[in-house]
């Protein structure tokens, strides 16, 4: 048969109209088709902050994998000592053992110890277990045991750095407590004795060159706070800042030379170019109720207007000490915690979620008894009596604790 040039890709054979896709081809067609619209719409609904795009693919992988069918996770109260987020897991340090959760449930790894009373302290995606009644400890990861090791006293406070050191404060035979700063090889990189007071509180820069330490002490009856600030190339602080009539409660390095420290009475900024330490908020002790710094070094503090059980401030920091947000709750917070994207305020009975400028985007209510929350950018695990139990940060939804 002759075919005319006009009928070629014409849709017609002869006066016959043809088509020229297959049943299969036209599903295809129509199942790319739905698929591009829905990604537009959500592309939108994402670009004018309605809903995150990552927020919907979160909740979709979980439809598609199951994972939640892993939750509650069961765990022995009467052995957890302490619960923190490691990197995007959870990690549990207990009585007999430290264990890491993913944040689809599954069980990590879980090390073994025999500390009689165990610590620790959590820096991003690392984290070191000691034994505040003797001289052992351990560096993990969020996937791992690094290394186990042991100090030449008794250890009472850590802390691992980002770029592999890490620094044990510890009790010393010429002085109150020592300073210990190793390398990531385990090599002792600097020592600093305090004379009359306690290390409480260890921070080290993500760079690897400063270290910074909170000690306290008391005079004439009255609490301090002394932090020094340290630089390995020197033998002598490069700034030692004394604060009267208050007590510690966070230091970090929020920018490579601020040490932040949180009190129960005010935050301040310690620069080591500075004579004297920077006042940024203070409060009364009894007006204070929780604080938290993120990964990436905002910070933030929650208290209760002129001691009110009813009315509190969460107040949002930038690294550099500037007031970045301030939320309005009209309810009784039990603690605040933050993660790189969020705000988490725990209430009796629901936890709000907000952004970091102040909006809230979630109202996560719960039936039973919360003793603690966990949260991430995606999640929020939270803890009651024998169970941990997750739920997704963004977007409004409702769990069973009981």
């Amino acid at each position: 048969m002759k075919i005319k040039f006009t009928e070629i890709n014409s849709g017609y054979e002869g006066e016959r109209k043809v088509s020229r896709f297959s049943p299969q081809t036209r599903s295809k067609a129509i199942i790319v088709g739905v698929l591009a619209a829905v990604f537009v719409f959500v592309y939108i609904l994402s670009s004018v902050g309605v809903i995150p795009l990552s927020a919907l693919f979160l909740k979709a992988r979980v439809a598609v994998s199951g994972d939640d069918e892993r939750f509650p996770i069961a765990v022995n109260t009467e052995s957890v000592l302490n619960s923190d987020v490691i990197g995007e897991n959870v990690i549990l340090l207990t009585t007999e053992n430290v264990v890491v959760y993913s944040p689809n449930g599954k069980e990590v790894f879980s090390q073994p110890h025999v500390y009689a009373k165990p610590g620790i302290s959590v820096n991003g995606k690392k984290a070191v277990i000691f034994d505040r009644a003797g001289k052992c400890f351990m560096l993990l990861t969020d996937k791992k045991v690094v290394y186990e090791g042991q100090a030449d006293n008794t250890i009472i406070s850590a802390e691992y750095g980002e770029n592999g050191n890490y620094a044990l404060g510890t009790r010393s035979k010429n002085a109150t407590s020592s300073l210990n700063v190793f390398n990531k090889n385990n090599k002792q990189i600097f020592q600093w004795n305090c004379a009359y007071e306690t290390i409480v509180s260890i921070a080290l820069s993500d760079n690897g060159k400063f270290a910074g330490v909170a000690v306290l002490g008391a005079e004439n009856g009255e609490l301090f706070t002394t932090v020094q600030f340290f630089g390995f190339d020197y033998k002598e602080p490069l700034s030692t800042q004394k604060i009267v009539g208050c007590a510690p409660f966070e230091l970090d390095f929020t920018k490579y030379n601020v040490l932040t420290l949180i009190t129960d009475k005010g935050v301040y900024l310690i620069d080591k170019k500075e004579k004297s330490y920077k006042e940024i908020t203070t409060y009364y002790s009894s007006e204070f109720n929780s604080c938290d710094i993120s990964v990436k070094n905002n910070f933030l503090v929650a208290v209760a207007k002129y001691g009110s059980q009813n009315v509190f401030e969460i107040l949002l920091y930038k690294p550099d000490g500037s007031l970045k947000t301030t939320i309005s709750a009209d309810y009784q917070i039990r603690n605040v915690m933050m993660s790189e994207k969020y705000i988490f305020a725990l209430t009796e009975d629901k936890i709000i979620v907000y952004n970091l400028s102040g909006k809230e985007v979630s109202e996560i209510t719960f039936k039973g008894e919360a003793s603690g929350i966990l949260p991430t950018d995606d999640f929020v695990f939270v803890e009651s009596l024998d169970k941990i139990s997750r739920t997704f940060a963004y977007g409004d939804s409702s769990i069973e604790l009981s």
